[in-house]
């Protein structure tokens, strides 16, 4: 279990504490006229999930880092790496902020193979969203015991920001020389 909420969902009183939601180990393939894509729910440890979808990759990788909402006065924008990265240095940036990814709400971090082999999207609603080769990765989830099935948000729900992870969104930004670029209509603020 987690130390904080990241996203709640269900019928609450402003008086109760949220109740933390999660996905059971489940993955979804999405079939659209341009593309394919995975939507995958995680109990717990989507950095690490992540992680080993990227492993396979032959990189280098980029990172995008949305911030979608600052409690400190940052510029909610896109803060794209500055440089392609191996993946040891991929690893070690994500497992670096994974409590702030896993447990905050106010931002989203997008992994992508320059060489057009993958991409993975953890987001807000902490759905992983993953492109490239399908079949290779439903397989690798299979083995690792997620099963297909249906990967929905809970309606209504709530992003949690937590003072706790106030100085992780400075040392984030702080961490690159990111190049920063306006929000888009899709990061869905």
């Amino acid at each position: 279990m987690r130390s904080y909420v990241k996203f709640s969902g269900g019928e609450s009183s402003p008086e109760s504490q949220p109740t933390e939601f999660t996905f059971p180990n489940v993955w979804e393939r999405e079939t659209y006229p341009e593309y394919s894509r995975l939507l995958i729910g995680s109990e717990q440890h989507e950095v690490r999930r992540m992680l080993e979808l990227c492993r396979p990759l032959s990189g280098p990788f980029g990172v995008l880092y949305v911030l979608l909402a600052s409690r400190l006065g940052n510029e909610p924008a896109r803060y794209q790496s500055p440089e392609p990265i191996d993946y040891d240095d991929l690893e070690l940036f994500m497992y670096t902020f994974q409590e702030y990814f896993e447990q905050d709400g106010r931002h989203a971090i997008w992994v992508s193979s320059l060489s057009g082999e993958g991409q993975f999207i953890f987001d807000q609603h902490n759905y992983i969203f993953a492109y490239g080769d399908l079949d290779r990765m439903t397989a690798q989830l299979t083995a690792d015991g997620y099963s297909e099935g249906k990967v929905a948000v809970p309606f209504p729900h709530r992003h949690h920001y937590h003072v706790q992870f106030d100085e992780a969104e400075d040392e984030i930004l702080k961490y690159w020389s990111w190049f920063k670029s306006p929000l888009e209509q899709s990061d869905d603020p």
